[in-house]
């Protein structure tokens, strides 16, 4: 903690997400104070500097996370340097929250769980998903066995290039394999499959996929812009993950079927199919003394406000839930920081980012085996078109 009683925070990666979510957030909390930023691109990291108020900016990451101001980072560069900037940084001392996705091959993100934890630091994976008040809500209604057991999701991102690409990002490196290593099963399907994981409660025991180019033109980008991942997990359920990078408009939802019930979440859009953040249907014998609260808030009466309080059982019907839109990165941001604090383990931990990397990694597996592939991983699987630059990588070293 600095002397001004504040958490000195840095940021490495002064690109477009940072500008849009980390700034902010960090700027929003009066906890923090953004003690410094760096960015290759010197333009880049002069300009976040002088914007938001960053004591100091660097070009080289290595020279920034020497600075004795700082107690934690939130890299949000290329997925080709998370690993390496998250071990400079715990090495540091440095709490790190990454941007998804955590890293490129399911090693790089156990070498990075193992750091920090050598070095005491938190890890957080910068999964957004599980901060959408929606999300946490079903979350709490699946553990409090309002619906039953789980037995089936699927949980969807579908948005074309142009949106993210055209509109906000300041470089093209999600478009060029040397950086991305993937794009829309990295990009989108961290965050899906992650919410998924977390939803159904349950580790993946196996994964068959696929993450191919089917429509954009190769001279655009030569990484996959559709992917479709198919879980089974230990505890008997199944998930299914599909993202694209063609789709002309955002299309997300979050399903999850379970034996008394069920629900709908959306995060990222809305749609005539997709009207509310979150809906929820459960076929559980209740009265109005012990309806879930959640549920409770959201049920109006529709012909007499008495009905509910004397029905016995209560009317089986879906409920639609519209919670506050509390912006999902400031409330993970203030989680982060309450956990190096107070010494919690994060929401999603340094462990649940690799089990993610896992399942994602597996997919390439698959195509290569044309067949389901077992987890946890017996090889460290790399993408296939970051494989060349990741050999001259590991003979650099």
């Amino acid at each position: 903690m600095r002397k001004s009683g504040k958490i000195g925070m840095g940021v490495i990666g002064c690109g477009s997400i940072s500008w849009l979510c980390h700034f902010p957030s960090i700027k929003a909390i009066p906890e923090l104070e953004l003690v410094a930023v760096c960015d290759s691109n010197e333009e880049y990291a002069r300009k976040a500097a002088e914007k938001w108020g960053a004591k100091k900016w660097y070009t080289d990451y290595r020279k920034m996370v020497e600075n004795k101001d700082l107690n934690a980072v939130v890299i949000a560069s290329a997925n080709s340097v998370h690993c390496e900037q998250t071990i400079a940084a715990a090495r540091a001392g440095l709490h790190v929250y990454v941007e998804k996705p955590m890293a490129v091959t399911n090693k790089e993100a156990w070498e990075m769980v193992r750091v920090c934890r050598e070095n005491n630091v938190k890890l957080t994976v910068g999964t957004n998903q599980r901060f959408w008040l929606q999300h946490e809500w079903a979350k709490k209604l699946i553990d409090d066995g309002v619906i039953g057991e789980v037995k089936f999701g699927r949980s969807s991102l579908h948005e074309t290039w142009h949106l993210y690409q055209d509109n906000v990002a300041y470089s093209d490196w999600r478009l060029k394999p040397k950086q991305a290593g993937s794009a829309t099963l990295f990009d989108q399907g961290s965050h899906r499959v992650d919410l998924l994981r977390w939803l159904v409660g349950s580790e993946a025991k196996r994964v068959v996929g696929v993450a191919k180019r089917v429509a954009t033109p190769e001279d655009v980008c030569s990484l996959d812009d559709l992917s479709w991942v198919a879980i089974e997990f230990e505890n008997g359920a199944y998930g299914f993950v599909t993202t694209d990078k063609f789709s002309p408009v955002v299309s997300n939802i979050t399903e999850i079927y379970a034996t008394e019930g069920m629900l709908f979440a959306s995060s990222e859009a809305t749609n005539p199919f997709q009207s509310v953040p979150l809906a929820v249907y459960t076929a559980k014998d209740y009265t109005w003394e012990n309806y879930p609260e959640i549920l409770k808030k959201y049920r109006y009466p529709e012909e007499f406000w008495v009905t509910d309080l004397i029905t016995r059982p209560l009317e089986k019907k879906w409920i639609s839930i519209t919670p506050p839109r509390e912006w999902s990165f400031t409330r993970m941001m203030k989680h982060f920081l309450t956990c190096f604090v107070e010494d919690k383990e994060p929401l999603v931990t340094g462990e649940d980012g690799a089990k993610v990397m896992e399942i994602l990694c597996a997919v390439f597996k698959s195509m290569e085996t044309n067949s389901w592939v077992d987890l946890p991983l017996k090889e460290e699987v790399v993408p296939p078109h970051y494989r060349p630059y990741y050999e001259k990588k590991k003979e650099a070293k």
